[in-house]
């Protein structure tokens, strides 16, 4: 790894600076000329903005973006990579001012792809040709069409490209590719500047021109960083565009795999990306953007990771990402976007596009254990190398790193079958709870006895590191415990945060309190955003309870209704006394403020005669 040198960061900053700038002055033009053209973007059923909204801010894109390169290089070291850019950019403005059909696009994007092959870029470029050349055409028409999918909520393509651009010129600047570093800065420079303009609430959006132009280079950045990359393993190079690429990745993933399954085209719009299932799941718009940046961040930051630490360390860490965002993924398709009747849905049945359903009439109902079992033969894995790193943190030694390699296949099987043998994989993650929390944490307990076993058998007692042996339970636990109560943290964070409906105020911040935030959070047709507690216990005031407060005692019961535009009053509470919700009945009413009560009751069911 060559360190980052001072003439390193001056081409990132003669790259990424002028850019910028440039984008800032261009951009107020274009919008300027798109009202007077007539380039607006009116709302549509099929997408989500709200209002008429100025288009073409790609030129101001790759007008800004051309000038901060050709400041911090000269035109012939990247020709390829701009000529196919400025195919790409030239192909999305037809597409936004007279619409070309879909395989005149895919037709364009191959020659765009046929030039950087050309070049000598291309994704694995010391695998065999028969691999490598198809692998790249795959690479860059999917990252391509990836970012422009991902442009479908205010600033979310343009902060996503901006990231991954400039952290692709930050690993390039660590290994030694100044052309790299320029193209990463001049692309991340414009994207972000353009956010000035294009974050919520947008007063321009990039258009196709924009969109394609961001992703092709993006691509191709990733190819030129490859080729460039002094110092670090192939595959790990392979996989770091990945990393840095995942949201694109996963956006696209999640859309292509929904759309099959209800019978759509995938190059048909529509309010089913990531984005759009974040905020049907409770977020703002702003808070649904910012997460996908939080995501590409942290994806961005294990992409530099493999510069410090060993390779295998680095795959392990990956799997644990490659998980984390499966769990998110897996969360996140399940949203119900496509309700009938739904203002932002498209009218289609939400049952008929549930994964899950679909899985389990291709594979049966073992399909989950299956699953299962496969992720927690990666976790097992990975924990495993990451216990021997964190115990040698000066690296392992050849043996040490021998007798590792030899033990895991033996300690993933091992661990697995117990797993197995001991009931993780019949419940249901979504609901899991302290029963599953206490088997999960005694088949870990034995797993990591047999992986014990594994090394005396295979190396003898004197081989054997505690530390390593303790550190690895301790991992596997968190991951498969955070796996399983992944998908209900998730649930209840999404919860947590929907906004809507009516704002109502709890009263009484016991077991029945919980059992009645639950029932709110998690039945969308009760139509209710709780704000708060009240409680007469002194000593849960100014508490916080899964989130909300407890705001005072029954006496400030009205200032608190005032004070947070309370639409109603809830009793939770089954134990207050007949006389004691009399009272509260008659101060709710009169504030003019709606009083129920929420009540769990069995009661025998009757059947018609």
């Amino acid at each position: 790894m060559a360190p980052l040198q001072q003439h390193v960061l001056s081409d990132l900053g003669w790259a990424l600076l002028p850019s910028a700038l440039g984008v800032l002055l261009l951009t107020p033009l274009v919008i300027w000329l798109a009202r007077r053209l007539e380039w607006v973007a009116y709302p549509r059923e099929d997408r989500w903005h709200g209002r008429p909204t100025a288009l073409m801010g790609g030129i101001a894109i790759y007008g800004a973006a051309t000038i901060g390169l050709f400041v911090a290089l000269p035109p012939e070291d990247v020709w390829a990579v701009w000529s196919g850019a400025t195919l790409m950019f030239a192909v999305g403005a037809v597409d936004d001012l007279a619409r070309i059909q879909p395989a005149a696009k895919l037709a364009a994007q191959v020659v765009a792809t046929g030039l950087l092959l050309y070049a000598g870029y291309a994704f694995g470029a010391h695998w065999p040709l028969w691999l490598s050349l198809p692998v790249t055409l795959l690479w860059v028409l999917g990252i391509t069409n990836a970012v422009n999918l991902l442009d479908n909520m205010d600033g979310l393509a343009a902060g996503i490209a901006g990231i991954a651009a400039v952290v692709m010129a930050v690993f390039a600047g660590l290994t030694g590719s100044a052309t790299a570093v320029a193209l990463g800065g001049a692309v991340g420079g414009a994207a972000l500047g353009f956010l000035a303009f294009n974050y919520e609430p947008a007063r321009i959006f990039m258009g196709d021109c924009g969109s394609l132009f961001l992703g092709f280079t993006i691509a191709a950045l990733a190819l030129v960083v490859q080729q460039q990359a002094a110092g670090v393993g192939q595959l790990a190079v392979g996989l770091v565009p990945l990393a840095v690429l995942a949201v694109p990745i996963l956006d696209t993933t999640l859309v292509t795999c929904m759309r099959k399954l209800a019978g759509r085209p995938v190059s048909q719009g529509g309010r089913d990306h990531t984005s759009h299932r974040l905020v049907f799941l409770g977020l703002s718009e702003q808070h649904a953007v910012l997460t996908l940046y939080g995501l590409s961040l942290c994806s961005g930051g294990l992409a530099l990771v493999v510069l410090f630490v060993d390779v295998t360390l680095f795959y392990a860490l990956s799997t644990f990402l490659g998980i984390g965002l499966g769990v998110f993924g897996i969360h996140v398709a399940r949203a119900s976007v496509q309700r009938a009747g739904d203002a932002r849905g498209d009218g289609r049945s939400a049952t008929s596009l549930d994964p899950r359903r679909v899985l389990h009439d291709l594979f049966g109902h073992r399909w989950k254990a299956a699953g299962g079992i496969l992720v927690d033969a990666l976790l097992v894995g990975a924990a495993f190398v990451v216990a021997h790193y964190l115990r040698y943190e000066g690296g392992l030694t050849a043996l040490r790193e021998t007798r590792m390699l030899e033990a895991l296949p033996l300690v993933v099987g091992a661990k697995t079958l117990i797993f197995y043998a001991m009931g993780l994989y019949r419940g249901i993650w979504r609901h899991a709870g302290t029963p599953e929390l206490v088997r999960t944490g005694t088949a870990t307990i034995v797993a990591g006895g047999a992986a014990f076993g594994i090394y005396i058998a295979l190396h003898g007692l004197g081989a054997v590191s505690v530390s390593v042996l303790v550190i690895d339970w301790m991992t596997v636990t968190l991951a498969v415990v955070g796996v399983r109560f992944g998908f209900r943290g998730l649930r209840q964070y999404f919860a947590a945060t929907r906004s809507g409906g009516r704002r109502v105020l709890l009263y009484g911040a016991g077991d029945a309190g919980m059992l009645t935030l639950r029932e709110l959070r998690r039945n969308d047709a009760l139509d209710r955003q709780p704000v708060g507690f009240i409680d007469d216990d002194p000593l849960k005031q100014d508490r916080t309870i899964q989130g909300l407060k407890v705001r005072g005692t029954g006496d400030e019961l009205v200032q608190v209704c005032r004070d947070h535009d309370v639409d109603e009053v809830i009793v939770t509470t089954t134990t207050m006394p007949k006389d004691r919700q009399q009272a509260v009945s008659r101060r709710c009413r009169d504030a003019n403020i709606p009083c129920t009560a929420f009540n769990v009751t069995v009661e025998p069911l009757q059947a018609d005669r």
